[in-house]
């Protein structure tokens, strides 16, 4: 997760490898992150896992600020580092933005001497800046941020504000790996540089690869405008790169079911099989509210609609959708869930499953999976449910438009648009049926548990 890495890059810096640092160049460094943790589109850097794994952090800084010998200086570094994580973790559960802009200060601030903050970091990592090129060489030159500007200004006519605000977050995350380039002299070194610090910085590979791809278009793009004589990015991107995630077994999905049943708490159970029979990522089950789960008047059918209603935040466009909850799939009953909804609260953005993102997916991969399966290796965790669907909608025999549409891998509503929402609803419910037989395993006490 690149901000996290990067924060611990700095305390590193700071406490183990860079000791000369002053606590001033620390303070600009932790208000540059604190603005990209609030400018950010989080579902460009945050899942569920990650999230869940803040408080990790937290504890190892601690540990750090408890054994070692540090000085005063040190010691506020830590404890404001501990502060960032914390306000990071409130916007992105709660929305609420106060705690970073409090680290930000009065308005103006914050930015003060970003552009050099990055460098120093990856002076450590990779023995030297990304660039030779002195602050003065840059202003006379072609920066980064400069091509970015013109870049997204030039298309930001055919993009949503959403695209604008993702566009923008990727572009920056590449800036601070291109910072110092002079763009109308740069070279190949320079560009591989650049890449061979993102993978220092423990980016996973897939988001190397999508930063390069960033930084790929906007240099094309410069190329064919006159900006720049030169592309130097073509073939950086890293070569077969796999998910470190893969589908549950029918054996371990069978035990994981069995777990998620004799949890005793509504909220905890219901997430826990939503996620299993619908493939929705955490976020957007955690999202959901009261209203969002309502029953199709023509077929009967008990859907939930995955939106971006009154504040909500969807990770694209495709991601909206009605998925229908088909009972028995996985020892689901339909009418103990409606039952469950009916005595939530009444009011507004009622949540369902009254949990965040964080400690949905903290319950899921530190309580239900240790339980579930014995010395399992890391790459299984909540996330792994949305492998498992595509997987068993494939061994169904279902339709691949069909299935992208339960997933949210394409536009819902191109299949409205088709058939109508009835119908769609229907064929979605279908596929689901044949992808989600009862598995002989579970046992019946632990599938029919009341609330």
């Amino acid at each position: 997760m690149s901000r996290l890495n990067e924060l611990s890059a700095t305390a590193k810096a700071f406490l183990l490898d860079n000791p000369e640092a002053t606590a001033e160049e620390l303070r600009k460094h932790l208000k540059w992150m604190a603005e990209c943790f609030l400018t950010d589109a989080t579902n460009d850097y945050w899942d569920g896992v990650e999230i869940a794994h803040l408080h990790d952090a937290k504890a190892n800084l601690r540990e750090i600020a408890a054994t070692q010998a540090l000085s005063v200086d040190q010691q506020k570094h830590i404890r404001e580092a501990i502060k960032l994580i914390s306000a990071a973790q409130q916007r992105v559960n709660g929305g609420d933005t106060g705690p970073l802009l409090d680290i930000l200060g009065p308005q103006g601030e914050h930015g003060d001497n970003h552009d050099g903050h990055g460098v120093s970091i990856l002076e450590g990592k990779q023995g030297g800046s990304p660039s030779e090129f002195t602050r003065e060489h840059q202003e006379a030159g072609l920066s980064w941020d400069e091509l970015s500007s013109a870049y997204r200004e030039e298309h930001k006519v055919n993009q949503t504000e959403r695209n604008q605000k993702d566009l923008l977050s990727t572009h920056k995350a590449v800036g601070r790996f291109a910072t110092g380039i002079n763009f109308r002299a740069y070279t190949r070194p320079e560009v591989s540089a650049v890449r061979d610090a993102m993978i220092a910085a423990n980016l996973a590979p897939s988001t190397v690869n999508k930063l390069l791809t960033r930084l790929s278009t906007v240099i094309a793009w410069a190329c064919r405008n006159g900006h720049i004589q030169d592309d130097y990015t073509k073939g950086l991107k890293l070569k077969n790169i796999e998910s470190t995630r893969r589908a549950f077994s029918e054996d371990e999905l069978s035990k994981v079911v069995t777990t998620i049943h004799e949890e005793t708490n509504a909220a905890k159970r219901f997430f826990g099989l939503l996620a299993v029979i619908t493939g929705a990522r955490c976020g957007e089950l955690t999202q959901l509210t009261k209203a969002d789960i309502y029953e199709d008047g023509v077929n009967g059918l008990l859907c939930i609609d995955i939106n971006a209603n009154n504040g909500k935040a969807l990770k694209n466009k495709a991601s909206a959708r009605v998925v229908p909850l088909i009972d028995g799939a996985f020892g689901f009953r339909s009418e103990e869930f409606r039952e469950y909804v009916a005595s939530l609260p009444d009011e507004e953005n009622s949540s369902v499953f009254r949990m965040s993102r964080d400690v949905a997916s903290k319950w899921f991969n530190e309580v239900i999976l240790p339980k579930a399966i014995e010395n399992r290796s890391g790459d299984l965790v909540l996330h792994s449910l949305r492998h498992t669907m595509a997987t068993l909608l494939k061994h169904a025999g279902v339709a691949e438009s069909t299935a992208q549409d339960v997933l949210g891998h394409t536009n819902q509503s191109i299949t409205f648009n088709l058939y109508g929402k009835t119908k769609s609803v229907i064929l979605m419910a279908e596929a689901l049926k044949k992808a989600l037989p009862e598995p002989a395993g579970l046992q019946h006490e632990a599938m029919h548990r009341g609330p």
